[in-house]
């Protein structure tokens, strides 16, 4: 089955916007610059996906996407993640992607195993796997049999949106708890719990090092 993934990227200098109490501009920008880097790495590493959609209009993200052998998209308007990945999905159904994943570029803990993980449990058609947030309010990860079997609705309280259209489809639904996925990089709380989880992120721990000097 051919496999996609959609990675959403904000503009550097707006993303991670609950942050910037603690981070200096510029290191909010490298900071963010690094975690799509990073993601988009993770994702072209793994031999489950074919390929890899980078939807946005950072304009350093679609330029990395073209030179590392992904397929950028120009976010148009309005500009909101839904949009987003919607449009990503379009692009999916034209070339022929049978099973697309959703990921967002803030998930420093998430391995290969998890994403290996992730793509086992979607084996199968007509099928949602979905990842919820370590609230079970949002959703950090989607993986569609069927590119558009369902109509992304991040934002509050996305995980019961997304489970309710599986099962208004009548689709299988497989809701995996997996802990380096659902702790993604929001707020400050999430930024120490992952810092003290993982001390080898060296990129997070030393950006905030540095802004606390």
């Amino acid at each position: 089955m051919i496999t996609w993934a959609v990675l959403p990227v904000k503009r550097y200098s707006v993303g991670k916007s609950r942050l910037r109490q603690l981070f200096s501009d510029a290191n909010l920008v490298e900071l963010n610059q690094n975690l799509f880097e990073s993601t988009f790495t993770k994702l072209q590493e793994m031999p489950g996906i074919d390929g890899i959609f980078v939807v946005s209009r950072e304009e350093h993200a679609l330029e990395w996407c073209n030179s590392h052998g992904g397929v950028a998209l120009v976010e148009g308007d309005p500009s909101t993640l839904n949009a987003a990945i919607s449009k990503a999905q379009e692009h999916a159904c034209q070339v022929g992607v049978e099973r697309l994943m959703v990921l967002p570029s803030d998930l420093p803990l998430m391995t290969s195993k998890d994403l290996n993980a992730l793509i086992r449990l979607a084996e199968g058609a007509h099928k949602l796997v979905i990842v919820p947030d370590h609230y079970q309010s949002g959703t950090n990860a989607l993986v569609m049999s069927g590119p558009d079997l369902i109509q992304p609705r991040f934002g509050s309280g996305s995980f019961r949106k997304h489970t309710r259209q599986a099962m208004e489809k009548n689709a299988e639904l497989v809701v995996y708890l997996n802990e380096n996925i659902q702790w993604d990089l929001d707020t400050s709380l999430e930024l120490y719990r992952i810092i003290n989880k993982q001390s080898e992120l060296t990129i997070l721990s030393q950006l905030r090092k540095e802004t606390s000097l």
